[in-house]
């Protein structure tokens, strides 16, 4: 899995960057974080399907072991969303290493950063107390984006079933 940060996330996570070609990378995803309540909100978006995973509360440490991390993150997320499990863990499990990078689209940046400000407003009602947000992951994932200056909209939950079953 590669996470290509924002120089933000990159400041605090103080990882090892590596330069990766990530086109059609289904594994490729962009990721920044906000502060709310003094607590960090990291945003990590699927480049391929603009699928996110929310975790709310994260520390540096969390990120000792960041595949296992991201697995559960990904799992839970999509279980919320009713995906075939058979399909979620074939995909989890070809994660075996996560590389960082910076980021290298400034489209896929500003749909992160809009992904991030809808996170915002979304949070000031349902932020819980633990790591994993699969409702406000849920509510991105169920809204329309659009890629091509809009000219192709879909849904990130319903593009990430139609890869996952390719990947089959």
């Amino acid at each position: 899995m590669h996470i290509q940060c924002t120089k933000n996330l990159l400041d605090f996570l103080k990882p090892e960057v590596i330069e990766k070609d990530t086109d059609h990378d289904l594994f490729a995803w962009h990721a920044n974080y906000i502060t709310i309540n003094r607590r960090k909100l990291l945003i990590l978006m699927n480049d391929l399907t603009r699928f996110c995973i929310v975790l709310y509360g994260v520390k540096k440490s969390d990120f000792k072991d960041p595949v296992m991390m991201l697995q559960k993150s990904i799992i839970i997320s999509m279980e919320v969303e009713e995906f075939d499990q058979e399909l979620v863990l074939h995909y989890v499990n070809q994660i075996k290493k996560v590389t960082y990078s910076k980021t290298k689209d400034r489209t896929l940046v500003a749909q992160l950063n809009r992904a991030v400000e809808d996170s915002w407003w979304i949070c000031e009602s349902r932020l819980y107390e633990q790591l994993f947000q699969p409702d406000i992951a849920s509510s991105l994932n169920n809204a329309f984006v659009g890629t091509n200056h809009w000219k192709q909209v879909h849904q990130p939950v319903v593009k990430m079933k139609e890869y996952l079953e390719i990947l089959k």
